[in-house]
């Protein structure tokens, strides 16, 4: 076992994972559901790290406390391998579809093996051996069943994979996702430390696959908004482009405005409008459905894009909207702001874009005119399609 090349890869790993962190906790919104995802990935794989380090260290040491020890940091690097893996499906979800909703349909799905590893791996502490050993002298050695921890880090890396494939296929996502940089990198590392044991290849690969990761996802910052966490009006303007080169059907568009948003800035401050801006992102992320994004086109214009749609799921989209919203207001603080939409749908029919966004805007604006009206005791003119949320 060459002992400097361990510390040497697993120290390297640990300080470029380290730096990314350190680069999220203080570069980026804490509201975000994606960095403070990204950065409970990194603090796991420094866990995984400093474990592996020891066990390596440990391996072959006589004494019950090396067992005891050994016992403890395999296992925790194992549990830590594999959760690592599955957070980044979650994180690769949540980066495709902006979705909160979704990520908690999904995390149960794809937790389901990880627990069925992680029972395994607490029945291994009472000696069975399944997943790995630790002999009379103190060394490591692989179980029977250790060959599942490399089929479910297997099976991770290509749900990742299928999931932006699928997403690309169906127009949802921006091209260079970077997916690839994360699953080919890690894989490598995954094959070479499988094969020659005592070497420390895994996790090295893992903080380099992270640093291509976040330099490519920094690279998109430009198609997202920090504040709401969705999607920005440059990801719907690429959206719309690819809509209209390929005349997509079965597109709809929810475009909404927040009723009365300069009284929430005028009365409670501009930091509550801030707030307000991040309550109406969880609110669009958790009524979100499969091949729907939420974007924030401006201040407190925002759309929910939906493609291979249906009059169906645009009306149970619009019901979820509607039942957020009515349980923030229910369940808000005494005296604080209350939000409501003005909203207007409509159904992409072909030929020009903009044709869809006037559509849009004009049965958004009617609302917003009979929200009004009807707020100020006067007659409401003709509305449009849509009611106010």
């Amino acid at each position: 076992m060459n002992i400097p090349e361990i510390l040497v890869a697993n120290g390297t790993g640990a300080v470029l994972v380290s730096f990314l962190l350190l680069l999220r906790v203080r570069g980026e919104s804490k509201n975000s559901v994606g960095t403070a995802l990204f950065c409970r990935i990194l603090v796991v794989t420094l866990l995984a790290q400093a474990t592996e380090t020891i066990s390596f260290l440990l391996d072959g040491v006589p004494g019950a406390a090396s067992r005891f020890w050994l016992y403890l940091t395999n296992t925790v690097c194992t549990g830590a391998t594999v959760c690592v893996d599955y957070a980044w499906c979650l994180y690769v979800d949540f980066r495709v579809y902006r979705s909160i909703g979704r990520l908690r349909r999904r995390h149960m799905l794809l937790g389901a093996p990880l627990l069925a590893l992680l029972v395994l791996l607490v029945a291994n502490l009472f000696g069975t051996g399944w997943i790995f050993s630790i002999s009379a002298d103190n060394a490591y050695h692989r179980g029977p069943l250790n060959i599942l921890l490399y089929l479910l880090l297997f099976s991770y890396y290509a749900e990742s994979v299928w999931q932006v494939h699928k997403a690309r296929r169906d127009g949802i996502t921006v091209e260079f996702f970077p997916v690839y940089y994360f699953v080919v990198t890690c894989a490598v590392g995954t094959l070479l430390q499988g094969a020659f044991y005592g070497m420390a290849f895994g996790w090295l690969s893992v903080a380099i696959a992270f640093v291509f990761v976040d330099s490519q996802t920094r690279s998109l910052r430009g198609y997202t908004d920090e504040l709401s966490g969705l999607f920005g009006r440059k990801y719907m303007n690429y959206c719309l482009d690819r809509i209209h080169a390929t005349q997509e059907k079965d597109v709809y568009g929810i475009m909404m405005d927040v009723n009365c948003f300069k009284e929430i800035n005028d009365t409670y401050g501009h930091a509550e409008g801030d707030r307000a801006i991040q309550e109406i992102g969880r609110i669009l992320s958790g009524a979100l459905a499969a091949n729907s994004v939420a974007i924030r086109m401006s201040g407190d214009e925002f759309m929910v894009l939906i493609r291979h749609g249906s009059e169906k799921l645009l009306d149970e989209i619009c019901t979820a909207i509607e039942r957020r919203v009515q349980h923030y207001n229910e369940t808000a603080p005494a005296g604080s702001f209350q939000l409501s939409f003005s909203t207007g749908v409509a159904k992409y029919e072909g030929g020009s874009v903009e044709k869809f966004l006037v559509e849009l805007d004009q049965r958004m604006y009617a609302e917003k005119r009979a929200f009004h009206a009807a707020r100020d005791g006067h007659a409401a003119p003709e509305q449009g399609n849509a009611p106010s949320i």
